[in-house]
């Protein structure tokens, strides 16, 4: 038979553990009770809505777009008022500063105290003040930059120009800013491993200041990705910079360019579009050395240049 005092003294340990589990239980609520009712300072973002723009003229600065205020409670009414309100923001008319060059945010107290709860006292707000200070308004037209991150699938190149529509924007703004603008950037395209012509809208980098204006903010691209091909040229070498005054005549005198192309650019290339040329003040009549030839000039959308063979020897007639 079971030992009845062991049955007795696992009756008797969960019955203490269950008083110890409630104890603590009701001590914890206590102590939240207890920390809930001191005061405590917390800070509550206020967005900011503005109503009444001047018409002919802009701010020379970025008007806030929320303001942070400093708010002190009793931890209930904090959590309360967190809970309760998502979204609260404050309008400032701005046909009430006309004749003003900078905002003083203490003036807004009373709109601040307005959205909290009379529980909640308003304390400082940040920023403290900012700048009304206007500028005429200018307008500009200036070019888009693409910046791109773009990479082609193996046997894959650009087989033309990158095109935009449109290729300009007009950016709008105050006039001292937008006068020193020349160009805006796009935020960056990543594109990996195209193998086809591809289109693309992208949007233009966030104006910097904020209180700038592109119209419009986005652009359409169109990538010309075309499949490669080879080709095949015999091109002659050149000697340039010489330094003796007989004649030097390159063995062999012709090499082989092998290059990928673009298939829509293939019918549109010739070996006069390559150039290759040696050093001619290298020439050594003692040692005899072979050249490196170098290709200066070849045109564009070719890929993978190769030249066979990449040394030449020579020989001089006087």
């Amino acid at each position: 038979m079971p030992d009845k005092s062991a049955r007795s003294s696992g009756r008797t340990l969960r019955s203490e553990w269950a008083t110890f589990v409630w104890c603590f239980a009701v001590a914890s609520v206590l102590w939240v009770f207890t920390a809930l009712n001191e005061p405590y300072t917390s800070s509550i973002t206020v967005a900011a809505k503005y109503i009444n723009y001047p018409k002919e003229k802009v701010f020379l600065k970025p008007l806030p777009e929320d303001f942070k205020v400093v708010t002190t409670a009793k931890g209930w009414d904090l959590m309360s008022n967190y809970y309760r309100r998502k979204a609260e923001s404050i309008t400032i008319d701005l046909n009430d500063y006309t004749k003003s060059d900078v905002l003083i945010t203490r003036t807004l107290q009373d709109k601040f105290e307005q959205l909290m709860p009379q529980r909640i006292t308003v304390g400082e707000v940040f920023p403290e003040s900012f700048s009304l200070t206007k500028d005429v308004k200018g307008s500009k037209k200036v070019p888009v930059r693409f910046m791109q991150d773009i990479s082609f699938k193996d046997q894959f190149g650009l087989g033309g120009e990158i095109s935009f529509n449109p290729d300009s924007i007009t950016v709008t703004g105050p006039a001292s800013i937008v006068k020193n603008i020349d160009h805006v950037d796009t935020d960056i395209d990543i594109l990996k491993n195209l193998d086809k012509i591809t289109s693309n809208e992208i949007k233009l980098k966030d104006p910097e200041p904020k209180n700038l204006q592109y119209n419009p903010d986005k652009i359409a691209v169109s990538i010309p990705v075309y499949q490669l091909t080879e080709k095949k040229i015999t091109i002659p070498v050149k000697a340039i910079n010489q330094s003796v005054s007989d004649t030097v005549k390159m063995i062999p005198d012709h090499i082989s360019v092998i290059y990928q192309v673009p298939i829509n650019k293939f019918p549109q290339m010739d070996f006069t579009q390559f150039q290759v040329i040696v050093d001619g003040s290298q020439i050594d009549t003692s040692n005899r050395e072979p050249l490196k030839v170098q290709l200066i000039t070849q045109p564009k959308y070719t890929y993978n240049v190769r030249i066979i063979p990449d040394y030449v020897n020579f020989i001089i007639r006087k």
